[in-house]
């Protein structure tokens, strides 16, 4: 069985965050964050495997029907990797927000929320490797 997953993405996450463990938990929790943060209000969650934090990180973006990723962890370049859409929706980088924070994603960095939702339950199967469900860029 897999690990489970801590999830950040409000302020008291810090010290409590969400764990799930199935990828049944992973499918209804991140539904229910798309559905707390409609279209228009992007939404960054943290996601690390719980048994072993320092081991990779995967940042997950939701806004609306699409969404973002960045995973860093061990084999990717100094400053992670990030999701890559062939077909950019957008003319400059996309911010999404981890609860006050703003981050900066490429403009061809927005996937479909179907593969960001893949791309996590493959996180969660692999025990933190990266996923390889998504296509990824190197740079900003």
């Amino acid at each position: 069985m897999a690990q489970g997953l801590n999830v950040h993405y409000l302020v008291e996450h810090a010290d409590n965050p969400v764990t799930v463990n199935t990828p049944d938990e992973v499918r209804t929790l991140l539904r229910a964050v798309r559905d707390a943060y409609p279209d228009g209000r992007p939404v960054l969650l943290t996601v690390v495997v719980a048994d072993d934090p320092w081991k990779s990180e995967l940042s997950v973006g939701i806004d609306g029907d699409k969404g973002v990723l960045h995973y860093s962890g061990e084999g990717t370049p100094p400053n992670g990797v990030y999701s890559e859409n062939p077909t950019p929706s957008n003319p400059s980088p996309v911010i999404y927000y981890y609860v006050s924070a703003d981050t900066e994603f490429p403009a061809n960095a927005e996937i479909p929320f179907s593969t960001v939702e893949a791309a996590v339950v493959e996180y969660l199967t692999t025990e933190g490797e990266q996923p390889a469900a998504v296509n990824w860029q190197t740079t900003m």
